[in-house]
């Protein structure tokens, strides 16, 4: 039993001394060792002078190697990416193509480099370009009813694109796709984009650089409201609303803008319409203008408005009944125009009740040209003492101006 105590003991007695001896070998006399160090990344160097001669690095960037080396064990256990740099220079190029150097090798550790991994790393250099494309935009979604979308808007609203010439000079322009659904309200984000080429293909982005990686983009979207087109007639000549038929055409338009500027809009206004200037039956084109802050979205630029007169009779007098007022100072002025045919509309038993001694022609001369000669004046025609009936169109007569 004392026997087996004992040879137990030198058994642990043993361990100890082993440990303690390799603890002296390699911490007191550093024994020199060897081995490999791998995935060291090879970094190229002058890549700023190849970019000035308008090239650039594209294939073999992402390389790494692998070094078989000897040296004491304390400093071969230092060794990794971090502690080895791997370089690479590439100032001496000029031209592109297909290229394999050797690279350079440091650290502040002391080793023996014995083998490499490659022996020289290939790479390939290109000419380089850069180009100013167009941002275009494309919805994969949808408005929902009663609301239309507007232009998209982008910021910037061109890329700059830098790359392998060859790559670059595919190129078309950028765009950006929107994909909302049922929207309602106006869109603004920033939407990454995709190369479009002149071929119509996507293009892979990898090599390129460009000086934005997302694009602001707005979709305005606004609310439609069908709007109809009326004209304000004036009542005039014998004629008011009840002897007149008018017709639009078109009736309505439609009109996009915000649910604010919408809401108190019920129709759109074209104009005036004085029916003492409508003989009977007539045509007019109106503009058809909006607020800057609406759009028509219906495209319809003009409208035409057919008036007839209805239900009222007509008769033409004689009238020799004429004044001038007004005459500029220094200077005579005398009527050329002795009678002027006046026409009197209203219902047909209160017009063949006026008399041409009823009726007036005025000149007012006061912006007549002070000139002398004959001159065509224009003339208010009054007639008076009557409101059932009324004169129709416009009238002027010929003056004559001497120096008085």
């Amino acid at each position: 039993m004392e026997r087996q105590k004992n040879k137990g003991l030198y058994m642990v007695l043993s361990v100890l001394v082993a440990i303690g001896l390799w603890v002296y070998v390699v911490g007191v006399q550093n024994p020199d060792s060897s081995g490999p160090v791998r995935n060291l990344p090879v970094s190229f160097v002058g890549t700023d002078v190849l970019e000035s001669r308008g090239l650039m690095l594209t294939q073999g960037l992402d390389q790494t190697v692998t070094l078989d080396v000897t040296g004491k064990r304390d400093a071969l256990l230092s060794l990794s990416a971090d502690t080895v740099t791997i370089t690479l220079d590439v100032s001496s190029i000029t031209e592109p193509g297909q290229y394999s150097s050797e690279y350079q090798v440091s650290s502040a550790s002391s080793f023996v480099i014995t083998d490499r991994y490659p022996q020289s790393v290939t790479y390939t250099v290109v000419r380089q370009a850069t180009r100013t494309i167009p941002v275009r935009g494309t919805s994969s979604g949808s408005v929902a009813e009663g609301y239309q979308a507007g232009e998209f808007s982008f910021e910037p609203v061109t890329l700059e694109v830098r790359g392998e010439e060859a790559k670059v000079n595919q190129i078309d322009y950028a765009l950006v796709t929107l994909d909302q659904e049922d929207m309602t309200e106006t869109y603004s984000g920033d939407l990454p984009y995709v190369f479009i080429t002149f071929t119509g293909d996507t293009m892979d982005p990898a090599g390129l650089e460009t000086n934005a990686a997302l694009v602001r983009t707005t979709l305005p979207v606004f609310q439609l409201k069908e709007v109809p087109l009326k004209v304000n007639v004036i009542a005039g000549g014998g004629a008011t609303e009840k002897n007149v038929r008018v017709d639009v055409e078109p009736r309505s338009i439609m009109v996009s803008g915000s649910a604010a500027d919408l809401e108190p809009l019920k129709e759109v206004s074209l104009g005036d319409i004085d029916l003492s200037k409508v003989l009977g039956n007539d045509t007019i084109t109106f503009p058809i203008s909006l607020a800057s802050e609406l759009t028509n979205v219906s495209g319809v630029a003009e409208a035409t408005v057919t008036l007839s007169i209805e239900g009222l009779a007509t008769t033409t007098l004689e009238v020799d009944n004429i004044e001038l007022i007004h005459c500029p100072e220094g200077y005579a002025a005398e009527a050329v125009t002795q009678t002027r045919q006046v026409q009197v509309r209203g219902a047909a038993d209160a017009v063949g009740t006026v008399t041409a001694s009823q009726i007036l022609i005025v000149a007012d001369l006061e912006n007549a040209v002070a000139a002398t000669g004959t001159q065509t004046i224009p003339v208010k025609v009054y007639l008076n003492g009557r409101n059932d009936v009324g004169v129709v169109g416009d009238y002027n007569i010929v003056v004559s101006i001497t120096r008085g």
